[in-house]
């Protein structure tokens, strides 16, 4: 059998304020369409497909008409919950996507409850699917206690409890079966992407590798945007986000994963490079410099300037880029070399302020001429003398 592994869509997700809803139905059209050229017998959505709990209607529509796309597909569609989602709301949307061939399951539940899903593919190898939605500290207890008849000792930490989840949910795993789990979590030696909410990135719910069980042949994984691999006994995969979401994610190669799978045998995975979506770059040097090494770039920007500040120097470079430009920084090469002041006793306002725009790297002569009128009309008013 062959499954398509994606993750962490954020759609609703902007950048500076931009919005970038049509980059995500471009993407996910795009996987869409691997899906269909691939002909998976499985489509893995592993959890955050919002970038927030309270959804515009757009982005409810972009992820809805995906997930309905990939089943036209006519390939199995599985969604989990990730800490992103609002995991109420998609219990209640699942009776409705469960009639268009979607399971979606919002939280963690027993694997009689939805927790596990078998069923048989095209050529008829039998799947058992382990469903682990992301699960809040504050909700590890009551999950945990779904999952077993006896209450646990609130001092057990984070990772023992969702281990404990995890042996229930793969406790049906058979030989003659692919066995599988998909999870939205943070597993020790996850590298970050850039993007991710740093709250849940913390040692309280870092999840160790060997919590997943050898019987899993592939471990599927949402959380983490950076795609890559985690050590362990079986094949454990990030697929990372499918399109850079922050700047920390400049160099992430974007993409999906095609897992080949049969009972008894290693997964094959094999990542797919996805094109959708627009760049996300920096840029570092004087205004000549950016002016020639930006040129044409069609990637939204982040340009840092190495010139002295002067006044309107942000808006300049924005005005000179357009709409690319979600951040500028002025990195003065002057600023700070300034030597302290021991006193300001017998100096001129004049001489204060040379001395502070040279340590701020500052060189606008507009400025010193604003400085010397309101400084002139202040004294005029006050009846004082400019050497005072």
């Amino acid at each position: 059998m062959k499954l398509l592994h994606t993750s962490d869509w954020h759609v609703g997700k902007q950048i500076r304020g931009n919005s970038r809803a049509d980059e995500h139905r471009s993407v996910l059209f795009e996987i869409g369409e691997i899906a269909e050229r691939e002909e998976v017998d499985l489509v893995l959505v592993a959890g955050d497909l919002f970038d927030t709990s309270a959804p515009s209607p757009e982005s409810e529509e972009i992820v809805f008409d995906a997930l309905l796309r990939f089943a036209r597909t006519g390939a199995e569609v599985v969604v989990i919950g990730g800490n992103h989602d609002n995991a109420r709301r998609l219990r209640a949307l699942s009776p409705v996507f469960r009639g268009c061939g979607v399971h979606v399951l919002g939280e963690p539940a027993r694997p009689e409850q939805g927790g596990v899903r078998s069923f048989t593919v095209r050529d008829g190898t039998a799947v058992n699917l382990a469903l682990l939605p992301f699960v809040s500290q504050r909700a590890i207890v009551r999950s945990e206690q779904l999952m077993s008849a006896e209450a646990f000792q609130n001092a057990q930490r984070y990772s023992q409890r969702l281990a404990a989840i995890v042996d229930t949910l793969c406790a049906g795993y058979s030989s003659e079966s692919v066995n599988i789990l998909m999870a939205h979590a943070f597993v020790t030696g996850g590298a970050a992407g850039g993007g991710e909410r740093t709250a849940h990135l913390v040692e309280e719910y870092a999840v160790p590798a060997p919590t997943f069980p050898t019987t899993a042949a592939y471990v599927a994984l949402g959380h983490l945007h950076k795609a890559q691999a985690i050590a362990g006994a079986t094949a454990i995969h990030y697929c990372g986000s499918p399109m850079q979401l922050d700047f920390g994610e400049v160099n992430d190669r974007k993409q999906v994963n095609i897992v080949e799978l049969a009972p008894g045998i290693p997964a094959k995975v094999r990542p797919v490079e996805l094109e959708g979506g627009r760049q996300l770059r920096s840029y570092r040097g004087t205004v000549d410099q950016l002016r020639s090494s930006v040129a044409d770039d069609d990637a939204w920007l982040r340009l840092i300037v190495q010139e002295s500040h002067r006044a309107g120097l942000g808006d300049e470079v924005r005005a000179m880029f357009g709409e690319r430009v979600v951040e500028v920084r002025i990195e003065s090469p002057t600023a700070g070399n300034a030597q302290g002041v021991a006193s300001r006793n017998g100096r001129t306002p004049h001489e204060l302020l040379d001395e502070y725009m040279a340590a701020q790297g500052t060189d606008d002569q507009r400025v010193k001429h604003l400085f010397a009128e309101l400084l002139e009309a202040d004294l005029e008013m006050s009846g004082a003398d400019s050497t005072e």
